[in-house]
């Protein structure tokens, strides 16, 4: 079985970023708000800091609360850096935390939208965004469609895609491997990312598209050259998917998990299937393309550190939020 040349195993990344925005219990610098956004309530984290609005865009977890909330996290330091020249919040998506649950509407333009009127529901014209893979979409979205609100873009990571191709067998895969993390009950988790699965950015269909904003990003390029439909397959994590304790709730996903794993031709078929239409490369080129001279990249080999503890992972974000800190300033002075 292959594995990732990454220099890091990617499971460690994952379990890093999972405590990238946790808060710390004892006396947490940031406060729970609601506001009205028309349709919905919209929970937010008010980091406070003072300049422009600087929108931490949700990913799949809720790191406030619940199974991935933990006291101590770099996210938490990471965020309070950037106080120092941000107004920082945070929201939560709908059917996360106390925000609306609509059961339905968790699509990435939706969700783009949201954000639209959470900006409007403060009296805000522009500003920053910050996303890591998941988070990158609803970036992108409002990118290609609502560039106007926009002051500048951070990217931790390319735009994800859930599903590189519309192949039945793929989609299956996808579809049972979703539902394995504590968040929510599994119809849910199924709405959540299966409304999201196909979503792709514009600028791979449309090669014309420029994106005239700034943007910045953070990247591992041998990281980039994958994706987690493959990961899951080139890492091994599937035998653990499939044996891990769920206490029957996740019973049919890991059977077909044990079946897949059993049946070697199989497996070698729909790993074939995924690496044929892997669209990482085209992702990587498009971002290129679309945003031009204004995207300024950030590779992780510039970090002197490897990212091998969660020491040097708290040191890593401190040293994105240095880099967002000069990019503002920048982005500022040239307007």
């Amino acid at each position: 079985m292959l594995k990732l040349k990454h220099p890091i195993p990617l499971v460690l990344i994952l379990t890093l970023l999972s405590f990238s925005l946790q808060a710390q219990e004892t006396s947490p610098s940031y406060q729970s708000k609601m506001i009205d956004i028309g349709e919905i309530q919209l929970e937010y984290y008010d980091h406070g800091g003072s300049g422009p609005l600087f929108i931490e865009v949700q990913d799949f977890h809720n790191y406030y609360e619940g199974p991935y909330h933990k006291p101590d996290s770099p996210g938490f330091a990471f965020l309070e850096e950037l106080t120092k020249g941000f107004h920082v919040v945070a929201p939560m998506r709908r059917g996360y935390g106390k925000s609306s649950d609509t059961k339905w509407g968790m699509d990435v333009a939706t969700l783009g939208k949201d954000l639209v009127l959470f900006m409007d529901a403060l009296g805000v014209e522009k500003a920053f965004f910050y996303g890591r893979f998941p988070g990158s979409q609803e970036l992108t979205w409002i990118a290609e469609h609502h560039p106007e609100r926009v002051l500048g873009l951070v990217y931790y990571n390319n735009p994800i895609v859930l599903v590189h191709c519309s192949d039945l067998e793929v989609i299956e895969y996808f579809e049972n491997i979703s539902v394995f993390t504590p968040d929510f009950e599994r119809e849910k988790l199924k709405r959540i990312m299966g409304s999201r699965a196909m979503y792709r950015p514009d600028f791979l269909t449309d090669e014309d598209l420029r994106i005239d904003l700034p943007a910045l990003r953070f990247i591992n390029p041998e990281f980039e050259q994958t994706n987690f439909n493959l990961h899951w397959m080139e890492t091994g994590e599937l035998k653990n998917m499939s044996e891990e304790e769920w206490k029957g709730t996740r019973q049919e996903e890991q059977q077909y998990l044990k079946d897949l794993l059993n049946d070697s031709i199989r497996y070698k078929q729909l790993y074939e299937k995924l690496k044929a239409c892997n669209l990482s490369a085209e992702i990587e080129a498009g971002m290129k393309r679309a945003f031009g001279d204004q995207l300024i990249t950030r590779l992780e080999q510039e970090f002197p550190q490897k990212l091998e503890s969660d020491e040097a992972f708290a040191d890593y974000m401190l040293w994105q939020a240095k880099h967002i800190l000069d990019f503002k300033e920048k982005v500022l002075g040239e307007k």
